[in-house]
């Protein structure tokens, strides 16, 4: 039987388990309360159980995943989501505590985890949060990251004004079929009426229209060429492009993409190939009258880099532009929202399958950066990561 002996003095709780000695200053009355509480208990009745949880309470990251449901390695004190090998970082699990203490609700910080968890940069999986704690960003109920670019808007003459618009029209429709009427966008046409107007309708439906109408074209077929840019004969000029290079096709609704590999993940070099986004504070950096603010999301699995010495940016291989903005007095204020974090789902949905399916191949599902620091977990843990997320999310 173990012999177990206790004394409480305020926040103050002092033990021994078989002539171990344990101290704890407990950071309120109602936690040191429930750790006496424990002690007496097992005590009482000195069962594996009941010694494991005196064991969670005396360890802060044990207590508080004991507090938040997840799970922990006594022997460790590292605590997981459950069913997962990956180690919750310690900034990360001191938020959770708080949400749980004061019964907030957790979802964002789940789901910001559970995509962080995809990750493959250690570095980045455990840093990334301690950069958001420091700017002025906030999470998704889905988990993504809302930050900020400056761009450059095109100077668009008259006649590629009314394409730009087509454009948008293309994908607001494809996204309207997709999302909210949960069919393909490859069974719909795009026309033209007899008033001018142009409108989708099922394929099927506008055949039998005959000659009343003028078709345009499929409306997948049209979403790849315009707006993503597939096999364009006639290239649509984007909105925006950037700030640096002037090359880039920017619009909203559309992520923007850089090869994983091409990217440099050295935290020690500030200024490095990358999709560079950040907080206010890197926004007003860059641009004179002639910028636009982009609100973007950017999904944590997508982040390679936080640079050491300049924590108001990151780079990134992925963002998806949201929302137009203005930057006045250090303040971001969204003036025209046309997207939404459901949007974005669109394309992580497709990300994630595709990622599933290299696993299931037994191939690494997400490229290395340059100067990667890349851990071997199995393929196992990163199959259940991939599978969980999309079961989220769908």
């Amino acid at each position: 039987m173990k012999n177990i002996n206790v004394i409480k003095m305020g926040n103050m709780v002092n033990l021994s388990i078989d002539g171990r000695l344990h101290k704890k200053n407990c950071g309120n009355p109602q936690e040191a309360d429930e750790l006496f509480r424990a002690v007496l208990n097992a005590k009482a009745d000195p069962s594996d159980e009941n010694i494991k949880k005196i064991k969670f309470l005396l360890n802060e990251k044990l207590r508080i995943a004991l507090m938040a449901g997840i799970e922990a390695d006594v022997e460790t004190g590292e605590a997981f989501l459950a069913g997962f090998n990956t180690p919750i970082p310690e900034t990360l699990l001191e938020v959770i505590k708080e949400y749980v203490e004061n019964d907030y609700p957790i979802d964002a910080i789940i789901n910001f985890w559970s995509l962080l968890m995809i990750n493959p940069d250690t570095r980045v999986r455990t840093s990334l949060f301690d950069f958001i704690k420091t700017h002025d960003f906030v999470l998704t109920d889905k988990g993504y990251m809302v930050v900020y670019k400056a761009v450059k808007s095109r100077d668009v003459s008259t006649e590629l004004k009314t394409d730009v618009k087509f454009k948008e029209f293309i994908s607001n429709s494809y996204l309207q079929v997709k999302k909210t009427w949960k069919s393909s966008p490859y069974n719909y046409v795009v026309y033209l009426n007899a008033k001018g107007t142009i409108a989708i309708t099922k394929e099927s439906v506008a055949v039998s229209w005959g000659k009343d109408v003028e078709i345009l074209g499929n409306l997948g077929e049209l979403y790849a060429k315009q707006v993503l840019g597939a096999d364009v004969v006639n290239t649509v000029t984007s909105m925006y492009t950037d700030m640096h290079t002037k090359s880039m096709d920017i619009n909203l609704g559309v992520p923007v993409k850089m090869d994983r590999k091409e990217c440099d993940s050295d935290p020690a070099v500030d200024c490095s190939y990358g999709l560079h986004v950040g907080a206010t504070a890197y926004v007003e950096k860059f641009g004179c009258g002639n910028r636009t603010i982009l609100a973007c999301l950017v999904n944590p699995a997508n982040v390679v880099a936080v640079p050491n010495y300049d924590h108001s940016k990151m780079r990134v291989t992925e963002y998806f532009p949201f929302a137009t903005a203005t930057y006045v007095n250090g303040k971001i204020d969204i003036i025209e929202q046309k997207y939404f974090e459901d949007d974005y789902c669109e394309y992580e949905i497709e990300e994630l399958e595709a990622q599933i399916q290299s696993v299931k191949a037994n191939e690494i599902p997400i490229e290395t950066a340059i100067e990667a620091n890349v851990e071997g977990r199995p393929m196992s843990e990163l199959l259940k990561i991939l599978e969980e997320r999309l079961y989220v999310i769908c």
